[in-house]
């Protein structure tokens, strides 16, 4: 149960934010939101291998709850999961997507850092937090998974990787209809990491 793509679907939420945007609600609570982050360049994740634990996923009032619900919905928890993946980009720049990859006990993705248009008003020194659903097309266990890596480089994202099955074969990736990508303005409609 390992694999790796350059197309997972996914959604980008995008917004000012002082902690993570989306969490897990514990049960009996009212809120459970993360607190805020003191720490700089912080990550954060959350695995959403099933139906009852996607009912528990909740977001921050900026957030887009109606894409992240339909995001959720649409996701067949049988065979794919939802790995949710957060953490601050500066403002005049965004994250692309160039990969995921996953085991039973790790998930790891690979960023390329893209500047803005400079048509965008952003602050250089500030910082916004781009929270990703990414899809899956594995069933993976949250209680399994342990290990979690990411990289941001500035070239541009190799399409090339294939997708590898269980067995250590290779297949070329197939891209995935309905990925999105949608951005949350931010509060002056500023810019991206």
């Amino acid at each position: 149960m390992s694999g790796s793509t350059t197309e997972p679907e996914t959604l980008l939420l995008r917004m000012n934010a002082d902690r993570p945007p989306i969490w897990l609600a514990e049960p009996g609570e009212d809120d459970g939101r993360p607190t805020v982050r003191q720490q700089n360049r912080w990550r954060n994740h959350v695995i959403v291998d099933e139906a009852s634990r996607a009912d528990r996923v909740t977001v921050a009032e900026a957030a887009d709850r109606e894409a992240v619900d339909e995001f959720l919905a649409a996701t067949e928890f049988g065979d794919e999961t939802v790995y949710i993946e957060m953490g601050e980009v500066r403002e005049c720049f965004r994250l692309e997507l160039c990969h995921v990859s996953w085991s039973a006990s790790e998930i790891s993705t690979d960023y390329t850092r893209k500047t803005r248009p400079y048509t965008d008003h952003c602050e250089v020194d500030e910082s916004v937090i781009e929270a990703r659903l990414i899809r899956i097309p594995s069933p993976l266990d949250d209680d399994e998974v342990n290990g979690f890596s990411s990289s941001i480089g500035t070239g541009a994202c190799d399409r090339h990787r294939t997708t590898v099955d269980g067995e250590g074969g290779a297949s070329p990736t197939i891209p995935r209809e309905n990925s999105t990508a949608t951005e949350t303005p931010t509060a002056d409609s500023g810019g991206e990491q």
